[in-house]
């Protein structure tokens, strides 16, 4: 192969790599803010997240649900409740390093107490894609009852036409948790590898905002 061809093909590549990835990415941002605040305080500190992204992470097609005061898995902060945001916001593909400008403001506000930001723009490809299966049984142990060995298993997300799993789903999730807080291996659920890690990833996130115990709970 000649340096000319060497050369092209390399072109190539970089140019079928950009095709692949999106200029557009699309964001969540989860948040969790004192319990204490008022409406008019939760209403404020809203729209300050809001006006950060809007003027340095230059963000658009913001989606904004309030989703109320939860109780939380775990204290927080000596706080057995929170008020529960999220929001949605695209940003151009040169603008998401601007990100860690969100991360540093949100570490330093005093009110928010957890948050998560999750790249959501494979999510949402893989979302559009999905077809849920008409089924009422939405538990691997339903699902498995007549199984007698682990090879026999089948698994439930394919079942249900699943492609992602998302980590605010905590009824889904919960089936997949012990008594003991401990992740149930494929062994238990007959969930094929590449769902079980996207469930205990899920999982792990959804400890992360309170949502599921890393502990068990009396």
């Amino acid at each position: 192969m000649t340096n000319f061809q060497r050369l092209f093909w390399s072109k190539n590549q970089i140019y079928f790599c950009l095709c692949m990835v999106s200029l557009t990415q699309n964001y969540e941002l989860y948040f969790i803010l004192n319990p204490e605040l008022s409406a008019d305080q939760i209403d404020q500190e809203v729209n300050r997240i809001v006006n950060i992204l809007e003027k340095d992470l230059q963000a658009y097609n913001l989606n904004v649900e309030k989703q109320g005061l939860k109780r939380l898995a775990y204290a927080i902060k000596r706080h057995h409740t929170g008020f529960y945001v999220l929001i949605n916001f695209d940003l151009d593909l040169e603008n998401a390093p601007n990100v860690q400008i969100l991360e540093k403001k949100l570490n330093l506000d005093k009110e928010v107490m957890r948050y998560i930001i999750v790249n959501q723009t494979e999510f949402l490809r893989q979302k559009s894609k999905e077809k849920p299966a008409a089924t009422e049984i939405t538990h691997h142990n339903e699902l498995n009852k007549k199984a007698k060995r682990p090879k026999e298993r089948k698994c439930i997300v394919s079942h249900l036409g699943l492609r992602v799993i998302d980590y605010k789903d905590v009824e889904f999730l919960q089936q997949f948790v012990s008594p003991y807080a401990k992740i149930f291996g494929r062994q238990k659920t007959g969930t094929k590898a590449k769902f079980q890690r996207k469930i205990a990833k899920a999982i792990k996130r959804a400890r992360h905002m309170a949502l599921l115990p890393f502990t068990p709970q009396d």
